[in-house]
């Protein structure tokens, strides 16, 4: 993995899906996790087959609505089709495997930071424009070599999309970094973490 590839994996909101970061951060991460094909995005999906037979479910939502709301429905309607039915049109080839539970969330840095050493794509919770609250979301994964890489979905500039954070970055110290979504000043994590992956 490196930035070359990250940038031609990246999932940008409003182009490649919904104006929505966390749909296209969760698509991402299926991506580097090799559950769906990594060629593919999430407007391949939403536009499938499968979609079109399904076009009364709030299907953007469950991929980037509020996670309390619409999170059960995504785990138990829209990520089964997306990884395991061929009419969802974005399933790889050769499947790597399984989810147990489908995309879970959580709040520990620590937790986070273990994860990323065990190179568990995460979607992060960011605060950007200088604030603490969490208002975007970003995937941070880390590669064989032991560097850190923030990919942010927001449209922008490919030199701000996929920043290095460094092999000795932790979520356990807020780091900040420009990224598109703010090229001034993105703070990873936010003052509330919040850590999603598929498990």
């Amino acid at each position: 993995m490196n930035r070359g590839m990250l940038l031609v994996m990246r999932e940008v909101q409003g182009r490649d899906g919904p104006n929505m970061c966390l749909a296209s951060s969760k698509f991402l991460v299926l991506k580097l996790l090799g559950l769906v094909d990594r060629s593919k995005h999430l407007n391949d999906f939403l536009h499938s087959r499968w979609a079109r037979r399904h076009h009364a479910l709030p299907l953007k939502s469950h991929w980037g609505g509020r996670m309390s709301e619409y999170n059960e429905a995504f785990n138990k309607i829209s990520l089964p089709a997306a990884l395991y039915d061929a009419d969802g049109e974005v399933k790889p080839k050769a499947p790597v495997g399984r989810l147990s539970q489908g995309f879970v969330r959580f709040a520990s840095a620590a937790r986070a930071d273990m994860m990323l050493r065990q190179r568990t794509p995460l979607v992060v919770g960011v605060s950007i424009h200088g604030g603490s609250a969490r208002d975007h979301f970003i995937v941070v994964v880390a590669d064989f070599a032991g560097h850190v890489w923030a990919i942010d979905p927001w449209p922008g500039l490919d030199e701000n999309a996929v920043v290095d954070l460094g092999a000795d970055f932790s979520f356990t110290r807020p780091t900040q970094v420009h990224l598109t979504a703010d090229a001034r000043q993105t703070t990873i994590p936010c003052g509330a973490p919040f850590f999603g992956c598929f498990q």
